[in-house]
């Protein structure tokens, strides 16, 4: 039964015989990476890495994209070169742990999880047509997810899930349900409730920006599109992803706010009344041991805050290279590292960590140069704080969370975003008039027409 992936594969190719691969990457790969479990995989020939549901429908359009198409639409990057140094660091550290054989598995996979993604969303983004059917896609996909997990959520049956796992002759992980507060953590498609949290963080921004521009038939389906994707971080009864949230909603409001000094004085006068309400109780809060908590919240913030201190030794005898991405010894029972950044360096080491880093600094100062020098009321602007809050969020969320499953698609797809919106605007510096044009009409942007 586990062979019904490359069923996934088979139509692929098929449908390439009729189709631009563009078409099927928006219409075919990204609502089966967002849908179907990328956890369930398929063993075709030894010595070949497994295919997964989102893998088998990929391969095929990226190799007609570079082969046929020769790549077309990509514009070069040293973005690009960043998260190759880091997947040839990773490359290093597992070599160096296991064997050959493993290292080169794990790059492969990094090369497809990672780099493939956020190149290829990357050269459609410059399509003014493909990059807002890329974002619609994706949002209504998550919206159609968030309904299911209200079910979940209340009925504690996950659709995504749990009928392939009774199908399935092998087994997979993630399996069993969270619960809190009695009502079950909805995980939908992604696995792990925090990981669909995860998920819908990144995206939530994305939605108000096509909401507010109209980019839906209808006003209100905008708005249900917006509100459905906030249930789906809601679901997921996961603090974090649901601060992060709110955290976009706040950096939204304040790119979008006109007038900047008044906004930000009324931000600084906010958080410095918040601080002196919540950062005495919050020290409480986590100033305790497991031992000492009182509440299942306070063991999960004790238990984050000792894997900091009790994985120190663990990461000093081995910074450069790391431990492997499967050979990490368990310290203290603590077997769930929840920090994609403490997971990099006990894997792949100190240079790894900052090679990943270095990717994520990238993004975040030329997409908050962008945004800081455009017209908050242009849809560029809107657009790159948008993606700013996402991206944002998503750093913040992994300080909590193993980014796992396809929350790493995801955000790799997301610097893609977000480097093309800056490619973009400097390529069209010598034709202005471009840029206001693909996002979304003459009554937003530059107006150069009518200053001309």
């Amino acid at each position: 039964m586990d062979k019904i992936i490359l069923l996934f594969m088979l139509a692929s190719i098929a449908l390439l015989m009729y189709k631009e691969p563009k078409e099927l990457f928006l219409y075919f790969f990204l609502p089966v990476l967002t849908m179907m479990p990328v956890y369930y995989q398929t063993k075709v020939v030894s010595g070949i890495p497994e295919i997964s549901f989102w893998s088998a429908v990929l391969l095929p359009i990226a190799f007609v994209w570079i082969l046929n198409k020769h790549g077309e639409g990509y514009r070069f990057s040293p973005l690009d070169l960043i998260i190759l140094l880091h997947l040839v660091l990773v490359f290093s550290g597992e070599w160096h742990n296991t064997t050959y054989k493993e290292a080169q598995k794990v790059f492969y996979n990094d090369l497809t999880i990672r780099l493939l993604p956020c190149v290829m969303a990357r050269a459609w983004f410059m399509d003014s047509d493909s990059r807002i059917k890329m974002f619609k896609i994706i949002i209504v996909c998550g919206a159609i997810v968030a309904v299911f997990q209200i079910i979940e959520f209340r009925l504690w049956f996950n659709v995504f899930d749990d009928i392939l796992r009774k199908i399935w002759p092998h087994s997979v992980p993630w399996g069993g349900g969270m619960k809190r507060g009695g009502l079950k953590r909805a995980a939908g498609p992604f696995g792990h409730p925090i990981c669909s949290g995860y998920f819908f963080t990144m995206f939530v921004p994305l939605a108000i920006w096509l909401w507010k521009n109209d980019y839906f038939e209808m006003k209100k389906h905008g708005l249900w599109m917006v509100l459905l994707c906030v249930t789906g971080a809601v679901t997921s009864i996961s603090r974090a992803p649901i601060a992060c949230v709110f955290i976009g909603f706040v950096i939204i409001w304040y790119g979008w706010t006109i007038n900047k000094a008044v906004a930000t004085m009324f931000l600084a006068s906010f958080l410095v009344v918040a601080a002196i309400f919540v950062v005495p109780k919050f020290i409480a809060y986590v100033n305790v041991s497991r031992a000492t908590a009182e509440t299942e919240d306070q063991r999960n913030a004790a238990y984050r805050a000792e894997l900091l201190e009790n994985y120190k030794e663990v990461i000093a005898e081995k910074p450069l290279f790391g431990w492997g991405r499967f050979g990490v010894p368990v310290v203290k029972g603590q077997d769930s590292v929840d920090n994609e950044y403490l997971v990099i360096v006990l894997a792949s080491g100190y240079m790894s960590l900052y090679a990943y880093l270095a990717s994520m600094v990238w993004v975040l100062i030329r997409l908050s140069m962008f945004a800081i020098f455009s017209d908050p009321s242009s849809r560029e602007g809107r657009l790159a704080w948008c993606l700013l809050a996402g991206f944002i969020a998503a750093a913040f969320t992994q300080t909590t969370v193993y980014a796992g499953t396809q929350t790493i698609q995801f955000f790799y797809m997301l610097m893609g975003f977000s480097e093309g919106l800056v490619q973009l605007k400097n390529f069209d510096d010598r034709q202005q008039p471009v840029l206001a044009r693909t996002l979304g009409g003459d009554d937003y942007g530059y107006n150069f027409s009518r200053t001309l």
